[in-house]
């Protein structure tokens, strides 16, 4: 492990600035993937902004590819050994775990003191968070990859298997289900107004991605638009706009209305996270090992920052902050108006999960094999 240490150069270009982001969940005690039922990647926070400090580390059998999630000093994560774990959020020191029949691919979400994550199995769980004990599970037709959303009693979810289900989120029972036509890989549905949109990998066997929105109360799909590529991330829903990155690089923003494309990003710029979304700019992580800053109304790039030879993470955002992971495991700080960094942090072990950031800490998830092989590490990284 090497210590922290600040970066003295860095290639950037700033056009102009971007007003300070605030880290928010959709509701009082809920808390999501990428931050809230927008998906936008706005973090809890605080974040640290100082050099950075390892706090704990905790190892689990396998590899750690989702993100976390931390409320009431307990921090909840699953991982590949088939487990998912509560762990003490001071020390990192195992609460309890709950054995699953497979790993986990599914980012957990937290509602009303209950987790829900899905399984390679093709199950759903719902996980007691203060005892571990299972509540109830859901099978689906092939695994669930998709990181789930609570909103207004019910729970939605997708599924390789191609179909977006509607979950009762007290037992579990199908409300209603959407075929998407594709499959549903690790796109997860963000929420806005009722309407639910999510993505589809090469729907009807054609080369094109396909974005979906759902009226939430009926299941029934309101439009469809097509992206140049198959659609693996999560979208994030803004100022009126979803914005979703296909497999093929190209970042798309449409309206979230009518579907109607309002611009995209060439292929050649090599977008491949999920976006992050704050007070008008959109942050995503390039091919290229480019964070990249772009205009939310028009597309056009604001900063472009280098932080890793390959792709990296999708971004948190916090307050000024945004956090990145290369694969190669650095936690990169940057500075969302200029893309100055801030710090970065070596955790020695090759990184695949989004950060997640809450009261002061960074929580990053390590051990980027997708057959699950190895051992996997949390690390808890804050402020000096």
């Amino acid at each position: 492990m090497q210590t922290a240490r600040r970066l003295l150069v860095v290639m950037f270009l700033a056009f102009t600035l971007l007003p300070t982001a605030v880290g928010k969940t959709s509701s009082d005690g809920d808390l999501f993937f990428r931050g809230n039922l927008q998906r936008t990647g706005e973090q809890p926070g605080p974040g640290p902004l100082s050099d950075p400090v390892l706090q704990w580390s905790f190892m689990a059998a396998g590899p750690i590819v989702v993100g976390a999630v931390a409320v009431d000093g307990i921090v909840y994560l699953g991982s590949w050994d088939h487990y998912l774990y509560a762990l003490d959020q001071a020390t990192g020191r195992m609460r309890w775990r709950f054995q699953a029949g497979a790993g986990f691919f599914s980012s957990p979400a937290y509602h009303a003191g209950v987790l829900y994550a899905g399984g390679n199995d093709g199950v759903l769980y719902a996980v007691d968070a203060a005892t571990g004990r299972e509540r109830w599970r859901f099978k689906a037709n092939r695994p669930i990859w998709s990181s789930p959303a609570v909103d207004q009693g019910r729970l939605y979810v997708g599924s390789v298997d191609g179909n977006l289900y509607a979950l009762d989120v007290e037992n579990g029972r199908l409300l209603w289900v959407l075929a998407s036509g594709g499959a549903i890989w690790s796109s997860s549905p963000a929420i806005s107004n009722g309407v639910g949109f999510i993505g589809a990998h090469w729907p009807d066997g054609e080369p094109f991605g396909r974005l979906l929105a759902v009226d939430l109360a009926t299941g029934a799909e309101l439009w469809h638009a097509r992206t140049s590529g198959g659609i693996y991330n999560s979208p994030a829903v803004s100022g009126g706009k979803v914005f979703v990155t296909s497999y093929e690089g190209a970042l798309h923003a449409f309206d979230a209305d009518s579907g109607t494309e309002r611009w995209s990003t060439p292929a050649e710029l090599g977008i491949g996270s999920s976006p992050a979304v704050s007070h008008g700019t959109v942050f995503a992580s390039g091919r290229d090992g480019f964070l990249n800053a772009l205009s939310a109304a028009d597309g056009r790039v604001i900063w472009r920052t280098e932080y890793s030879p390959r792709l990296g993470s999708s971004a948190a955002v916090v307050g000024d902050a945004i956090y990145v992971v290369s694969e190669i495991g650095y936690l990169w700080a940057f500075d969302t108006s200029s893309g100055a960094p801030l710090w970065w942090f070596d955790t020695g072990a090759e990184a695949a999960a989004s950060p997640v950031v809450f009261d002061g800490t960074v929580y990053v998830g390590t051990g980027h094999n997708f057959r699950g092989e190895g051992e996997g590490f949390l690390f808890a990284i804050g402020g000096t």
